[in-house]
């Protein structure tokens, strides 16, 4: 991290789970080279343990696609006025924005008009879309902080100063050992409440799929924490939750469902077999129909430069479910039936 100049204080702004598990991560390793440092800011669990100040929660922050961003604007708007005043009022000399480039832009915007260093981590996906945004970039971040070697390329192609660093979360996955043998699929339907109320009851009817032809197969929810567990718990009864040692559980699945960038990267740095699924809103498979130029959309993919993960993206649910069903169904054909 010699390229990294950070002036202490810092203020990290991170607006959903992963930006807060990466902010988590990367804060540790700035406090390896810089003990003294003193940081706070936007976050949750990872970043509190990291040793961050957490100013304010990020669960008001938790929108998830167009849909639900046009619907929480005003709130959206009110936080970002909270969090410019925090961020001011911090005598912050470096600014990290982490992901959410919505609110994050803007608070760039704050940061370098108050003379903050400014680092953007895990920027807005200017390769697939919206590359209005390079122009404020240039304006407002000093430099990229960038853990995909292709993201770093395309950053460096429109003259970003950017700093590629091993994935963290990567490093930290590759330590994990199955310790379960029993035969296990885990479904991940996300971790925001928009997000789950999609995808859940594509879940359940999946889950119902397996049962039905392989009742020997143990399945479960896996949560990213227990305010999400909490949330799956309130909304269905008949698949167990699991938060605690989120990980290692992944780790014990024979097979993941997942619905999260996130947690597909994990899932492939953990080479656990998976399937990933977006069920898009209406309006979300609008734009990125119209909009986005990109063939591979799957966070794994990327990462790797390869295809290694099957991927089922469309707003069309009873499509979807049949492409997952006809997945599951090759894998199920492949996995021995119990002696």
């Amino acid at each position: 991290m010699e390229d990294l100049q950070i002036h202490s204080p810092v203020f990290f702004c991170a607006g959903e789970p992963s930006g807060d598990l990466y902010a988590g991560l990367f804060a540790q390793q700035i406090r390896g080279q810089f003990p003294n440092v003193k940081i706070h800011g936007v976050g949750d669990g990872s970043m509190e343990k990291s040793g961050v100040e957490i100013v304010m929660g990020i669960e008001r922050l938790a929108a998830f696609g167009l849909n639900d961003s046009l619907s929480s604007l005003s709130s959206h708007y009110s936080s970002y006025l909270k969090i410019a005043r925090r961020l001011v009022g911090s005598n912050s000399r470096t600014f990290v924005a982490v992901a959410y480039p919505g609110l994050n832009i803007f608070l760039c915007r704050v940061a370098k008009r108050h003379g903050m260093k400014v680092y953007y981590m895990l920027p807005p996906q200017i390769w697939a879309w919206g590359r209005f945004r390079v122009r404020l970039l240039k304006r407002w971040v000093d430099a990229i902080i960038s853990f995909l070697p292709f993201e770093a390329g395309v950053y460096r192609s429109h003259g970003f100063e950017t700093l590629l660093f091993d994935n963290p979360l990567v490093k930290l996955l590759h330590q994990y050992k199955r310790r379960r043998r029993k035969r296990r699929i885990g479904f991940m339907p996300g971790s925001r409440p928009s997000q789950i109320a999609r995808n859940l009851s594509v879940v359940l009817r999946l889950a119902e799929f397996i049962r039905d032809r392989r009742p020997d197969i143990e399945l479960c929810m896996v949560a990213y924490d227990t305010e999400v567990a909490a949330h799956l718990r309130c909304r269905q009864r008949s698949l167990p939750v699991i938060s605690k040692d989120r990980y290692q559980v992944m780790k014990d699945c024979d097979l993941l469902v997942v619905s999260s960038g996130t947690a597909s990267l994990e899932a492939a740095a953990m080479r656990i077999p998976q399937i990933f699924f977006h069920h898009l809103s209406f309006l979300d498979d609008l734009v990125l129909r119209k909009f986005v130029h990109l063939d591979e959309f799957n966070l794994a993919n990327l990462y790797y430069d390869e295809k290694i993960v099957p991927s089922y993206i469309t707003s069309n649910a009873r499509l979807l479910e049949r492409q997952l069903k006809d997945a599951l169904k090759d894998y199920l054909q492949t996995v021995g039936n119990p002696e």
